[in-house]
Parts: C-alpha cells; sequence; structure tokens
C-alpha cells in the first residue's frame, strides 16, 4: 500500500508525463490546477502575473465572513450596499437579511449589493473589512494580492494572482458551510420583516452540466478582467482539485479543458 509520501511522489511524475503528452490549451492569460491536499501546483500558466480578480474576489469576502460572524446574524442593508452597480440582487435600504442569505445572494447571484452589506455587518465599513481581507490573505500566504473591494467592482490599486486565488480557495473549501452553498443551484432568500422573496440562481453554469466530477466556484467578469473562476474540483471523495482562471476568453471550454486533465491524473 501506498504511503503519503510515495503517492506524491507518484503524483509529480505523472502530471509531468501527462502535460508533457497532452498539453493544456486554454484561452486564460493565466491559470492554476492546485492539489487541495499539499497546495503542489500540478499545472499553470502566468501563475503569479497580477490582474484583476472581479468577482472571484467574492470567496475571501465570504471566507472572512464565515470566520468573523455567523450564519444567523441579522445584516441590515444600508444606503451604500444598495448603490452598488449590476451584479445586483436588489435589496432595498433598511431591510433585514440573515448572514447565511446574504452569502447566497454575493455567491450565487454575484450580489456587489449583499457583498457591501455583509461587509458592513461585520466591520462596521466597507473599507475596514476589507483591512480583514487583506489581513487573512497575507496570512494564507499570498504575497501579490490587493483587495480595495468585498466584491471585486473595478478599484485602482486592486489586484491578486491565479496562484494567490488559489491558496485562497483552498482555505475557503476547508468550511463545508461554504462547499454546501457552492453546491446550490437554484433558492430563494426572505427579508426577515416584509417576507419578500427574492429568487437566486446560480451563476456557475458546470452545475447544470453533466460531467464526471462536481465543479464548484464563483465566476468573475468586468471588462478588464474578462472571465474568471475560482473553484474546487471533486471527482471523488479522495480526489480533488484547486482550479483558476483569470482573463479568459473562452471560461467554460477552459475550465473543462483543465477538469478532464486533472481527472486522468488520479
Amino acid at each position: 500500500m501506498f504511503t503519503k509520501g510515495l503517492v506524491f511522489i507518484f503524483i509529480i511524475f505523472l502530471s509531468a508525463d501527462l502535460f508533457a503528452k497532452e498539453p493544456i490549451h486554454i484561452t486564460a492569460s493565466s491559470a492554476v490546477l492546485m492539489n487541495t491536499w499539499n497546495k503542489k501546483v500540478i499545472y499553470s500558466k502566468n501563475p503569479h502575473v497580477k490582474l484583476a480578480p472581479a468577482s472571484t474576489t467574492k470567496i475571501m469576502t465570504a471566507l472572512v465572513v464565515l470566520k468573523k460572524s455567523n450564519l444567523s446574524k441579522n445584516v441590515n442593508v444600508s444606503t451604500c450596499a444598495t448603490r452598488m452597480p449590476p451584479s445586483k440582487v436588489d435589496i432595498k435600504i433598511g431591510e433585514v437579511y440573515s448572514t447565511e442569505d446574504m452569502l447566497k445572494a454575493a455567491l450565487l447571484n454575484s450580489g456587489n449589493d449583499a457583498s457591501v452589506a455583509l461587509a458592513e455587518s461585520v466591520a462596521g465599513t466597507e473599507k475596514d473589512f476589507v483591512k480583514m481581507m487583506n489581513d487573512l490573505s497575507r496570512k494564507i500566504g499570498c504575497r501579490n494580492t490587493n483587495f480595495k473591494t468585498s466584491n471585486g467592482l473595478p478599484a485602482k490599486g486592486q489586484y491578486s494572482t491565479a496562484y494567490d486565488l488559489a491558496l485562497i480557495m483552498r482555505e475557503a473549501v476547508k468550511d463545508k458551510r461554504l462547499l454546501d452553498i457552492l453546491k446550490i443551484k437554484e433558492t430563494e432568500i426572505t427579508e426577515l420583516v416584509s417576507g419578500r422573496r427574492i429568487k437566486l440562481r446560480n451563476h456557475n453554469k458546470s452545475l447544470w452540466k453533466d460531467a464526471s466530477y462536481l465543479m464548484l466556484g464563483k465566476t468573475g467578469y468586468t471588462i478588464r478582467a474578462k472571465q474568471c473562476f475560482s473553484g474546487y474540483i471533486s471527482y471523488d471523495k479522495r480526489h480533488n482539485l484547486i482550479v483558476v482562471i483569470l482573463k479568459g476568453k473562452k471560461l467554460w471550454p477552459d475550465l473543462k479543458e483543465l477538469a478532464e486533465k486533472g481527472r486522468k491524473l488520479f
């Protein structure tokens, strides 16, 4: 029976041989496939180039919220939160939602308004919350990341890398609560005073595709950032990878290419 060390060595040689024989062709400017267990980078393309992270930022936002708050805490919607541009879920000034529902709105529908509401709920202001994000990113090991917003909307001096976002996703998926939210295809959230309901639909199209693996994650897009994704590929209970794509032109074909190549490692 293999020890963990022997399995690790085997995967290194297998991955090098596999990608030499079957090179990966993707449109993304930057990408990383990372072993969830040991942080070993199995495949990379410009992994340390600083790029705009777009809404993949919301994985870090969710991670901070899960560490600093609890799912049942009430979130009060401020004027500032409602002024965010799309994508948004159109929460209203003075409304109250659970933290869990705001996380669903941020992660499934990429609600920029929900992200700010969460930030203010945890830290009082989005600025103070972003400091928490940057502090935690450095603790995780990110060396080329600087967040300026909680939602990934364009901001001067905001950047990350495929490698750093992979480290953040690797830390995030340790929390089952986040994985449970990312698995949701469609749901509704409820305003706690009026009972107003908002329908949500996950932007992660891979959840509807028939595949031999489960891909969970957060999409992102701005004109500058192009198509982005930070996610977790589960092939079975024992085999999984972290995948990050930045500045892509064909997101879903790129992700399929990476996921299919990654599957051959196991």
